[in-house]
């Protein structure tokens, strides 16, 4: 087995390499020179890549059970990994360094410090995109990829891991013995649901919530299988108790529309607990293992689909996202938030489910809140400027929520003019997306070409006309994923808006025709639109 140990420069390969004991140890850079006669770093690249070609064929030729060599996956803009490189080793393990512990060693190396000049977050992007680029590479040639922290050398085990994989472990031979037994139960190819466990398929994650359990192996956001091996090690021990399953929401949403067709589950929870879950909540064909790692779950879908089976898949976050990026057609739940681990994941083209009980901003009673809201009620007497800004700042503040919430990416905003102009303005300031606007009155639809819209305004009462500008732009295109974003809702609206996300500063049981008048009288009362531009007529 030839094993691969890359990272950036001084991540600490020669420090973990020095610490490894029967294997052969390989270190990339000393060869290299004995090679050249001394002189690598001063050839051609022409002459460089004739001596990385005999520094393969050595590999090669070595007959030791289990080999270790580093080396690096690029220099900045250089890209330093070959195809050879990819067809030689079998696992690929990368040591993930903070960056600025990075940069303190750059500061103090003689030999790297033509990178000491940069800045934190550079060396956080090209750290996190040798790990990406490393990962596809590893998906592409079906190898093993795991990321390990350089901290965690010393008291995490990894030469234990190093035993496991030396004794068979692979996410990607888990992988295979996974489909083998999937295609037992549905020996036909044809469509076929693979949906996650925790937060997706069950509202709660079972770990934590039948267990008390908790781990910070995950925190690094890697999810490969070193913390799969990891997070099984810290098992040990647990109970699981049979009066919390009782107590596990199966998630109505996701299952309605699986429970009829064929579908496994695939989790990286505990197989014992899922198991009982399965039992008590009428669940089948359960795969759940914690060593189920990202890249399981991503050469799960991989494997299926060589195989003739049309993959629709569901995940909520960071440990789905492979798999959801690989499968025919792939949905993202989002429960009362995003997964943190998603930040910066590129999620475009994923379907996404939502909880669609309502946010409302104002149950969280903040003093600042409050007093905009009593600023904007019909009955306040401010209009104008003063308004506007209260309007403004609601926005603002309904905005970054909702970025907590749902992905900017491929998002965009429709603000409805006039009424909804300031907190459209606000709205945009706290949560990005691209920015529309319309006077559904005057205008036609924009060109929207997102796939998710946030209709934005200040106040919805009927809200008769927005479910109509919906129809149309469901007619255009019926996958189109609508969210509503709104400074007041009436309570008796939310009905004709309950498949969509809502989101609203408040929602009122008060409701009128808006009208040029200062004061509510009967069913009519002062236009929102007539308050803000401060064009009510006094009449005394």
């Amino acid at each position: 087995m030839k094993i691969a140990l890359y990272g950036m420069p001084c991540a600490g390969k020669t420090f973990i390499m020095e610490k490894m004991s029967n294997v052969k140890v390989v270190h990339g850079s000393q060869e290299l020179n004995r090679i050249s006669g001394g002189f690598f770093s001063e050839l051609s690249e022409d002459e460089k890549r004739d001596v990385r070609v005999k520094y393969t064929e050595y590999i090669k030729s070595l007959k030791d059970e289990i080999i270790i060599s580093d080396g690096h996956y690029s220099f900045m803009e250089k890209i330093a990994f070959t195809e050879a490189d990819g067809e030689l080793y079998d696992v690929f393990v990368y040591i993930y360094c903070k960056p600025e512990t990075l940069l303190g060693r750059y500061k103090t190396s003689e030999k790297n410090k033509k990178f000491a000049n940069n800045s934190v977050a550079v060396i956080e992007q090209w750290q996190l995109f040798e790990m990406g680029s490393l990962r596809e590479e590893c998906h592409s040639r079906n190898k093993d990829f795991y990321v390990v922290s350089d901290n965690e050398t010393d008291n995490c085990g990894f030469a234990d891991f190093l035993e496991f994989v030396k004794n068979g472990f692979s996410s990607y031979k888990l992988a295979e013995t996974i489909c083998q037994e999937i295609r037992k139960i549905y020996p036909v190819p044809g469509k076929l649901y693979i949906v996650d466990g925790d937060k997706t398929i069950i509202k709660q994650d079972s770990f934590r919530f039948c267990c008390n359990g908790t781990t910070f192996v995950f925190d690094g956001n890697f999810y490969t299988g070193y913390q799969s091996f990891l997070f099984k090690g810290e098992l040990k021990g647990y109970e699981i108790p049979d009066n919390k399953i009782s107590a596990i929401e199966i998630n109505e949403a996701i299952w309605k529309e699986i429970k009829d067709f064929n579908y496994v589950i695939l989790s990286s929870g505990i197989s014992d607990l899922w198991a009982k879950i399965g039992e008590q909540k009428g669940l089948l064909n359960i795969f759940a293992d914690p060593l189920i790692s990202a890249d399981t779950k991503y050469f799960v879908v991989k494997l299926l689909k060589e195989q003739g089976y049309t993959i629709t898949a569901y995940g909520d976050s960071k440990i789905d996202a492979f798999m959801l990026r690989e499968a025919d057609e792939s949905i993202l739940y989002i429960g009362e938030r995003i997964s943190r681990s998603l930040k910066g994941e590129d999620i475009c083209g994923i379907h996404l489910i939502y909880d669609h009980a309502p946010y409302v901003l104002a149950k969280e009673k903040k003093a600042e809140i409050l007093a905009d809201i009593a600023i904007c009620k019909s009955d306040s007497g401010i209009n104008g400027s003063f308004l506007a800004g209260a309007h403004l700042r609601l926005g603002i503040q309904l905005g970054e929520k909702m970025a907590t919430m749902i992905p900017e990416q491929n998002t965009a905003l429709l603000v409805l003019e006039r009424g909804g102009r300031f907190f459209g303005d606000g709205f945009y300031m706290g949560f990005g997306g691209t920015f529309y606007s319309i006077n559904p009155s005057k205008e036609k639809l924009p060109n929207i070409k997102e796939d998710r819209i946030v209709i934005v305004d200040s106040v919805i009462n009927s809200g008769k006309s927005i479910h109509k500008m919906i129809s149309d732009m469901k007619a255009e295109n019926p996958t189109m994923d609508i969210i509503i974003a709104t400074n007041v809702i009436q309570k008796n609206t939310l009905l004709l808006f309950e498949e969509y996300k809502v989101f609203t500063v408040r929602v009122s049981e008060n409701s009128f025709v808006g009208r040029n008048q200062a004061k509510q009288i009967g069913k009519t009362g002062p236009d929102t639109a007539d308050r803000l531009f401060n064009l009510i007529e006094r009449r005394f």
